[in-house]
């Protein structure tokens, strides 16, 4: 009896590893896709009526499969295309058959879930609030406003603060309209009008984030309204293009932080610079030197001036001796002969002496010390704008922005530049990561999901 439990024992354990081996090889060799439409049929005022799941099944590989696609709160589930069986077993969808290469199952099945975002729709008649039943078949101007309120609210967090952000989703509004009809149309922003043989295709484009309105202006004859289709799809064309745009402006900022830096840096050592020269250099010493040099100088030359009139007087008066002792005294003569010699080699010195203090005194004369003076002014003046504008400050009565409030400036840009990539990035990942609606498959590979709002007016 032991063992016949022993044996079922080891069959139970190789069914087992049996079933692991068939369920790994079967994982290997089949992939799934599951893309979803989901129809939303509203009345002219954007009221729900009835939600359509379309839902498109690629299997890819060779042989038998079994797949449950997650599909909760829907009913009245059918096949619609394919080679596949499509049965309802509690809340998923079993679709089961055999592949050779690729095969696609298409079903349907009704919902009541709320969609993501919900749709609203006004109609002014002549600039008068009508409902369109009242509208149909008069003559004038008819706009349509279109309110898109998106209702997938995520918190996350972005640069150490909690925010509310929603799935960003694309809206396209189109309708055909028939050109024979049409006086004249109108489309908000974002909207372009296109003529192509007898029909004229209106398309209106924007993003719920949390609300978009567009709206659609005819003037016709007789209104009359087809049908317009409001797609929604879980994506934003313009986040690519932004957040490389973001990307490069913030190294572009980058760089003229760098640049700043390096001229606040240089202004700071030019200041620096012309500080030490103002402080430790002794200009205003030396200026004061030169002053009292010229006004010594000066005295210098007028005493020169008077011994040489004064020795001049003294050759006058010699001469005069000499010409009066040349007859009486020859001792007293030559005596006084050699002391003109001497009296006139004192005055030739004299006359040198004076004639070099002129020529140092007319140079002393060509230093501008008022000029000088005002430069150093100048330079304190052009110090302190070099430290305002490197640190900031006040000049004067002015007071100048420095480059450390630029720069100060450019840190909160790029500060509030990266919080905004944070947040197109974590836009971008819920976009990517919304992908089904009713649910997918476990084992799919890829999904993906779009709305349609059908509203009908016949």
């Amino acid at each position: 009896m032991k063992k016949i439990e022993f044996y079922i024992k080891i069959l139970f354990l190789l069914s087992i590893l049996l079933l692991y081996n068939i369920q790994l090889s079967f994982s290997n060799s089949i992939s799934v896709s599951d893309d979803e439409t989901i129809y939303a049929i509203t009345n002219p005022d954007g009221r729900i009526e009835k939600i359509v799941v379309i839902n498109w099944i690629r299997i890819e590989g060779n042989g038998n499969y079994v797949v449950y696609d997650n599909a909760s709160n829907l009913r009245n589930v059918r096949k619609l295309l394919g080679d596949g069986r499509v049965s309802l077993e509690g809340n998923k969808v079993k679709i089961e058959g055999k592949v050779n290469g690729i095969s696609d199952i298409y079903y349907r099945g009704e919902t009541d879930k709320k969609l993501p975002v919900s749709l609203s729709v006004a109609y002014y008649l002549n600039k008068k609030k009508v409902q369109y039943r009242d509208a149909k078949d008069k003559n004038g101007t008819l706009k349509i406003e279109f309110t898109l309120k998106n209702r997938t609210v995520n918190r996350v967090k972005i640069k150490d603060r909690i925010e509310e952000v929603y799935t960003p989703f694309t809206v396209i509004i189109t309708t055909n309209l028939p050109v024979s009809k049409i006086k004249d149309i109108r489309v908000s922003s974002g909207g372009t009008v296109t003529t192509a043989g007898s029909n004229i295709t209106v398309n209106i484009m924007g993003m719920p984030q949390p609300e978009f309105k567009g709206w659609l202006e005819v003037s016709m004859d007789k209104i009359s309204l087809g049908s317009i289709q409001v797609v929604l799809m879980p994506s934003s064309p313009a986040l690519a293009g932004l957040l490389n745009s973001i990307s490069e402006y913030m190294s572009g900022i980058e760089q003229i932080d760098q640049i700043l830096k390096f001229q606040q840096d240089i202004l700071k050592q030019m200041a620096q610079e012309i500080g030490i020269t103002l402080n430790n250099g002794n200009v205003e010493d030396s200026l004061d030197n030169i002053g009292r040099i010229k006004d010594g100088l000066d005295a210098q030359i007028k005493l020169l001036d008077g011994l040489d009139k004064d020795i001049t007087r003294m050759i006058e008066r010699n001469r005069k001796m000499i010409s009066l002792t040349k007859e009486n005294n020859k001792g007293l003569l030559d005596l006084l002969e050699e002391e003109i010699k001497d009296l006139e080699s004192l005055r030739s010195k004299i006359k040198a002496l004076k004639e070099s203090s002129m020529e140092i005194y007319k140079l002393l004369l060509d230093i501008p010390l008022e000029s000088i003076k005002s430069i150093i002014a100048s330079l304190s003046r052009i110090q302190m704008s070099l430290n305002a504008l490197a640190e900031s400050g006040t000049v004067g009565f002015f007071m100048i922005p420095g480059l450390n409030m630029v720069r100060e400036g450019i840190k909160t840009a790029k500060s509030e530049l990266e919080k905004n990539k944070e947040k197109m990035d974590i836009l971008e990942r819920l976009a990517k990561n919304y992908n089904s609606f009713i649910g997918r498959p476990n084992n799919a590979k890829k999904s993906s999901v779009k709305f349609v709002y059908h509203i009908k007016f016949e």
